[in-house]
């Protein structure tokens, strides 16, 4: 920290130059003034921290001094030394924010703890602002020039040399006065910076005072995760406990840009704390794994094609079970960002609820999963075993299906997935292996509408659809949406809905 002595007495500054360890006290740079207008001047350019200020000095007071100093210049902690013991001097000092009034002579004692104490509460505030715009910055993701300034000016004053973050996860039985404690036990360190950005995750600046090298910082991390243990309830399959996970940033020497980086600190502990979800390891070092969010959709679609199938025809639980393992392999040799495998798993679980309708009415909470569920599951094995146990869940409820039932439910979903096939009675009863008109019954008791009706509904519905969505012509709808001919469609189109192909998508961009 900076130190200004203002006095006119030579001899004054020179006593305490003798007297006083500045060094052991934490004051880095000090200078001299030795009237009013050079104070003033060194107020304004030096830019000290603390100032030992002498009330009557040449051109101008120690009061005056104050007072004239510029409102946009930070006023500094100052401890001033007076040899007038009146109520006046005591007064003004009080309006100014003053911190300390001492006599003189000076007594060395009362002013080294004087300086001490002050000192103290400016690291506490600078660690209360550098807190602040740490958490500022994580929840942002910004740091504007006035916070720039602030977190330099902290890292500066509280003399860190190395910095680093880590993010912890899964930490909910982790309290901040432990995560502190354990870091200030395990390593010489300045008092760590904690945001907790929920109930199980937080986010950490570490300030060293010295170098460590990857190595020690990666086994301190590991102690500190060792201090608490979070569990995961929410779910059964994911009942078990979970170590606290960590992601550790780079080590980064304090220059004059380190506040500008800081942000690039934040991202590489995330992306270091999403590597965990591959690893077996709880503390991931940036870069040793590296996830990615280069990811489609469309590259797992032969997977959900083919659990699609699975419902709709004969659900084996051993071979989703496989058809699982198979879309796991693929999503850990691509290293997907956690949030990205979190939507492939509910997308799968959602194509295989659309594709089985009897699904709707003989499944339970048990199995309906949402976002928030799936993120229960910290480790990519944990979300496989998830992804199994709906598996199994769904064969179970299945079992109980009447068996004709099931089968006309399977024909029906059938139909609404490839109404542009050749959907006749024949074709369907050999399709699914039972008999055309055994087929034609069981479809018209179970499903409360004749079989070929029910095509033609579907078939008719989904080409109104395209009507509105799409500029295509009659012939091309007719064609996708299984109808013999344009001729076949439109009388069968105008029968349903009381108007031809046409007249349907005229009246509906008049609607809009």
């Amino acid at each position: 920290m900076k130190l200004l002595i203002a006095d006119d007495q030579k001899s004054l500054h020179t006593f305490l130059d003798k007297t006083m360890d500045w060094t052991a006290l934490g004051i880095t740079e000090k200078k001299h003034a030795y009237d009013g207008r050079e104070t003033l001047q060194l107020l304004e350019e030096f830019l000290p921290d603390v100032v030992i200020l002498d009330i009557q000095m040449p051109y101008m007071t120690g009061i005056e001094t104050l007072r004239q100093l510029d409102e946009t210049v930070k006023k500094p902690k100052t401890i001033i030394l007076s040899a007038h013991d009146e109520f006046s001097y005591a007064r003004d000092a009080l309006r100014l924010e003053v911190y300390q009034y001492l006599l003189k002579p000076v007594d060395i004692v009362s002013l080294t703890a004087t300086i001490q104490e002050l000192l103290s509460t400016i690291r506490e505030e600078e660690i209360s602002k550098l807190s602040r715009e740490f958490g500022k910055l994580v929840h942002t993701r910004t740091l504007e020039s006035a916070s720039i300034a602030k977190v330099k000016r902290a890292l500066n004053l509280l003399q860190i040399q190395y910095i680093a973050v880590l993010d912890l996860l899964n930490a909910a039985d982790v309290s901040e006065s432990q995560l502190r404690e354990q870091l200030l036990w395990t390593s010489s360190v300045i008092p760590p910076i904690i945001y907790r950005r929920s109930q199980d995750y937080y986010s950490v600046l570490v300030g060293l005072d010295s170098m460590m090298d990857m190595d020690q910082l990666k086994e301190l991390s590991r102690l500190v995760g060792a201090s608490g243990r979070g569990q995961t309830q929410e779910l059964a399959q994911c009942l078990q406990d979970i170590p606290v996970m960590i992601g550790v940033s780079p080590l980064m020497a304090v220059t004059g840009d380190s506040a500008h980086r800081l942000l690039e600190l934040v991202k590489r502990s995330e992306e270091a704390l999403m590597a965990g979800f591959y690893t077996d390891d709880p503390v991931n070092v940036y870069g040793e794994v590296v996830v990615s969010q280069e990811w489609r959709m469309a590259d797992f679609q032969p997977v959900e094609q083919a659990f699609r199938e699975m419902v709709v025809h004969d659900f084996n639980l051993e071979a989703a079970k496989k058809l699982s393992a198979d879309l796991f392999r693929q999503i850990r040799s691509l290293q997907i960002h956690p949030e990205g495998v979190y939507s492939i798993v509910l997308h799968m679980l959602y194509a295989i609820a659309q594709s089985s309708p009897r699904m709707a009415g003989t499944t339970s909470g048990r199995h309906t999963m949402a976002m928030e569920d799936l993120r229960q599951c910290r480790h990519v094995t944990q979300l496989e075993q998830l992804f199994n146990e709906f598996l199994t869940s769904i064969a179970d409820s299945i079992k109980g299906v009447n068996p004709a039932v099931d089968l006309m439910m399977r024909i029906k979903q059938y139909i609404d997935l490839n109404y542009g096939e050749d959907l006749s009675l024949q074709v369907i009863a050999d399709r699914f292996g039972i008999d055309k008109f055994q087929l034609s019954r069981l479809f018209k008791q179970e499903m409360d509408i004749n079989y070929w009706n029910y095509v033609l509904q579907v078939r008719v519905e989904k080409a109104a659809d395209l009507l509105i969505r799409t500029d295509e012509k009659n012939s091309l709808i007719a064609s996708v949406t299984g109808f013999v001919d344009e001729s076949h469609f439109s009388r069968t189109f105008k029968k349903y809905y009381g108007m031809s192909p046409k007249q349907y998508r005229q009246s509906r961009q008049n609607d809009h």
